[in-house]
């Protein structure tokens, strides 16, 4: 299995992200669209679509589209190409990048939580997981708080890691990591190879820190008259 940024890899990565969040899915030849939910575009078709290291030809036919239906969005991975003359969209993120780690290499037992949290797992089809980590009892806070989460889908060989999160009041405490390492058992229940997630800027240096690599920047336009903002691929919206 590759590493390398391609179109088969960046479709693997769409089909999971889109079923950790519950979006449909579609695949026409380079290009993948994802049907968000919670965003409002002109036509009620929140289309997001997403292009590898698109050629010219693709480029500007989605291009198209977006212009033609405010509230769409292009996402582009790999080099940020030049928008096409006469197809005017506006870049409304960037920071993000796509990631890449070995799965050989984490522990497939779950790790041990400390006793002033529980770990809560929600098992849902086709093949992805949802882990919550909230207070327990021993908790100088009580018992209840939701502390952190995170979602993991398995998809042909891969495990597509989304939605990693941590509360304001509980960051500093190792519960990335944890969430993280706890996920990674859950998708080492099935036959995956490597991992794959997008990062944010701030989320860049947990996840190097775990080890994982950076494969390619992550670029998003929209149309001008679009009032999106830094839209996420793996905020916990």
């Amino acid at each position: 299995m590759t590493s390398a940024l391609n179109d088969a890899l960046v479709s693997t990565w769409v089909t999971g992200w889109s079923r950790c969040r519950d979006f449909e899915v579609r695949h026409d030849g380079p290009v993948h669209a994802s049907l968000r939910t919670g965003h409002q575009s002109t036509d009620g078709q929140d289309w997001e679509y997403i292009l590898a290291n698109p050629d010219e030809r693709a480029l500007e036919a989605v291009s198209r589209e977006v212009q033609e239906h405010p509230g769409r969005l292009l996402t582009v991975v790999g080099t940020a190409p030049a928008v096409p003359a006469g197809v005017p969209l506006k870049r409304v993120s960037w920071g993000e990048k796509l990631m890449v780690v070995d799965m050989n290499g984490q522990d497939v037992e779950a790790p041990r939580v400390p006793e002033e949290f529980e770990a809560t797992v929600e098992r849902n089809e086709p093949d992805w997981f949802l882990l919550t980590i909230t207070t327990s009892d021993e908790h100088p806070a009580g018992a209840g708080a939701v502390a952190a989460r995170g979602r993991v889908a398995a998809v042909e060989g891969y495990a597509v890691f989304d939605r990693i999160w941590t509360s304001p009041d509980f960051r500093r405490q190792g519960l990335g990591s944890l969430v993280m390492r706890y996920l990674a058992s859950l998708a080492l229940e099935h036959d995956v190879e490597q991992g794959l997630l997008v990062a944010s800027a701030d989320g860049q240096a947990l996840y190097g820190h775990l080890g994982w690599t950076e494969l390619a920047d992550v670029t998003v336009f929209g149309a001008p008259e679009d009032h999106t903002e830094n839209p996420s691929h793996s905020d916990n919206s």
